[in-house]
């Protein structure tokens, strides 16, 4: 998401993560996603603003508001915070701005999600059926004894920006 809207020019930029709470209950997606963020942004030379949003309305709007408010040369706004996704189309709509011509909005969350609240943000699916088919299937070897039960494996996916075409260009390069 980071590289995405540097290569559009974005050098400001709003991260709004799930609550600290997930965290707590064992999210880590969560911090490595932030973390990863961070790392990227100061690699580029990247501004990143992070915050843990609410996961419930009005305080997630609210937040998003005051955001906006606190960073006001913010160009662009990475969402993994379900909430704060569907929120963020009134919010928007509120201050009279709209992605990608004031603001550029790249989101992670399901393909389902953003179909269920109509969102027109791009963003990179969560890739949760993916995830649970390998975890089903490595699961199976264990019990069928065709994979070796102590190893541990880690199993990324590539992640991959649906565009929606809620990013473009910082304003100020129109």
């Amino acid at each position: 998401m980071v590289e995405t809207l540097h290569e559009l020019g974005h050098r400001n930029l709003i991260l709004v993560s799930q609550p600290e709470h997930v965290l707590e209950r064992g999210g880590a997606y969560v911090w490595r996603l932030a973390n990863a963020a961070q790392h990227r942004a100061a690699e580029l030379g990247v501004k990143l603003h992070h915050h843990f949003g609410s996961s419930s309305q009005p305080q997630i709007g609210s937040e998003l508001a005051a955001l906006l408010d606190a960073h006001p040369t913010a160009t662009g706004l990475l969402l993994n915070n379900e909430a704060a996704a569907a929120a963020l189309p009134s919010v928007l709509q509120s201050r009279g701005l709209s992605a990608p011509t004031d603001i550029s909005v790249i989101g992670r969350y399901s393909d389902d999600f953003a179909r269920t609240f109509s969102l027109p943000y791009s963003a990179i699916d969560s890739a949760a059926d993916e995830l649970g088919r390998r975890a089903v299937e490595r699961l199976v070897s264990r019990i069928e004894g065709t994979a070796d039960a102590e190893s541990t494996v880690v199993d990324l996916i590539a992640p991959r920006i649906d565009d929606r075409g809620s990013t473009a260009a910082p304003p100020t390069q129109h």
